[in-house]
């Protein structure tokens, strides 16, 4: 009995390590206690399809603690990215928003690569006023770039060749001369023979172990957070790059939150402030999963943190919504006023209605306009001449004019088309955020779409554009016919 609640404290309260058990306890020798342990955890292990150096399977413990940590993060992204989703990009809420997150993100590569850029250079770059650099500054720059690429070719299949395409971006090259790192790195900590710790795989195993990430990005059932965050320790642990690992790790995780489940308005949030976590510690953790193969260890690390980062974009987008909300009010406080002074003074001009009640298009108005040659009138009282105003006839035409189009065309605002959105993906598991996207701003009964508009709605290649409509018009949201020459997609009507 006493084994079973240790196994649970262990797992549960905290997921320890077999020597924080042994610290905790104060025995030297817990094999005992700690093969109970394991023996609980095992009820609840996944074996992933990514492997450790040694060829051991990766392994999660699902256990209910750690479940319960990956759940909340993921509730808190959804919030994150729908409030952050909702604010119209034409606002000064969502501006200044924005310019923070990208701010962050610059600070971050500007203090792990050691840069030493001033604040004049970074506003610069988020300006897209720095077309050339040191090659060390230049980072910044294609870094940003790097994300717009995630932004515009999140639907794409992320593989090897999507890889490549970001790597070249954060490079600034349009064309790779090296991809994976063809050398051993010179950490002295690779030179042991016994109990090895590696700090990045030989390179003679990057080809394999990266295949093996693909095929676990492409097959995992895991969810979008979880897989993030897989995905952002495999390519730290292999390191596959001569320079930039760390950063593609990032850049990497974003693409699978973009692609699996929240669209381009996820890279911006800077979860790039992962790669400032204590140095000593990352890699204390990273030598524990390389023993026990269990990158439950990780996963609890990193939730953690990213957790409260979350918890911090939210309370951003809380007070920017506040101060915009108090500067809309001032703003129209001081219209007001405008308004009401300038009431004040038409009060005070005479003033002609020119719409009296009259079929004709073409009115006279009568206005008294004393001019030099009014005629006289005698008064019989006083015989005093009495200068009586001439009437002068002024013509105004009205022209009416007409539209062609008799009716208003049906339209949804930015606000609605965006909480149908999330409606849509909420209720469709099978539809893919571009599409969603896509659909809610063009869903017009009676219309006509084409692969066009949605290549250029969603900046994405042509073959993307087509491959998207052709699975909308699968789920039925679209129905497929050819004009002439080209296909076009009709929504089909849904309850």
């Amino acid at each position: 009995m006493a084994g079973n609640d240790l196994a649970m404290r262990f797992t549960e309260d905290k997921y320890a390590t077999k020597n924080e058990v042994a610290r905790e306890l104060k025995i030297t020798s817990v094999d005992t206690f700690w093969a109970n342990i394991l023996a609980y955890r095992s009820n609840f292990y996944h074996y992933l399809t990514v492997r450790t150096i040694e060829k051991n399977m990766l392994l999660f413990c699902g256990c209910p603690a750690i479940n319960s940590l990956v759940n909340n993060l993921e509730m808190k992204l959804i919030r994150v990215n729908r409030e952050y989703g909702m604010l119209s990009p034409q606002t000064r809420g969502y501006r200044a928003i924005k310019q923070n997150f990208e701010r962050k993100i610059l600070n971050v590569l500007n203090e792990v690569e050691q840069l030493q850029v001033g604040d004049d250079f970074l506003d610069s770059v988020l300006r897209k006023e720095v077309v050339s650099a040191i090659p060390n500054n230049m980072l910044l720059v294609n870094y940003v770039n790097a994300l717009n690429y995630i932004k515009t070719a999140y639907v794409n299949q992320i593989d090897e060749d999507f890889l490549a395409n970001l790597y070249s971006k954060l490079l600034g090259t349009e064309e790779l001369t090296e991809f994976y790192r063809s050398s051993e790195d010179h950490n002295p900590e690779n030179r042991v023979l016994i109990n090895r710790v590696y700090t990045s795989a030989p390179y003679n195993l990057i080809d394999s172990m990266m295949n093996n990430l693909f095929t676990f990005i492409s097959s995992s059932a895991l969810s979008s957070s979880l897989k993030a965050i897989v995905v952002y320790f495999y390519i730290n642990y292999v390191k596959p790059f001569s320079k930039y690992s760390e950063e593609m790790a990032v850049l990497m995780a974003k693409a699978i939150l973009a692609h699996e489940a929240f669209g381009d308005t996820v890279v911006d949030l800077p979860i790039e402030q992962l790669m400032t976590l204590s140095s000593e510690e990352v890699a204390r953790i990273y030598v524990e999963v390389q023993k026990t193969a269990d990158i439950t260890y990780f996963v609890n690390y990193a939730a953690k943190h990213l957790s409260q980062y979350f918890d911090n974009f939210l309370d951003e987008i809380a007070k920017n919504k506040v101060n915009e909300m108090r500067q809309d009010f001032y703003k129209v406080d001081d219209e007001q006023k405008e308004v009401e002074v300038e009431e004040d003074k038409i009060e005070k001009i005479e003033t002609v209605d020119l719409f009296e009640s009259n079929n004709e298009d073409e009115q006279e108005i009568e206005e008294t306009n004393d001019t030099d040659d009014a005629q006289p009138v005698l008064s019989s009282e006083s015989e005093t001449v009495i200068e009586q105003p001439k009437k002068k006839t002024v013509k105004v035409t009205y022209i009416q004019e007409e539209l062609a189009v008799a009716y208003i065309p049906v339209a949804l605002d930015e606000k609605q088309a965006v909480l149908l959105e999330q409606d849509l993906l909420e209720r469709d598991p099978e539809l893919k955020k571009g599409e969603a996207k896509f659909y809610a701003r063009h869903c017009t009964k009676g219309k006509k779409y084409t692969i066009a508009q949605y290549k250029k709605s969603l900046k994405c290649a042509y073959e993307t554009a087509r491959t998207s409509m052709d699975h909308l018009a699968e789920l039925l949201y679209y129905r497929k016919e050819k004009i002439k020459n080209k296909y076009v997609y009709i929504p089909v009507e849904k309850e």
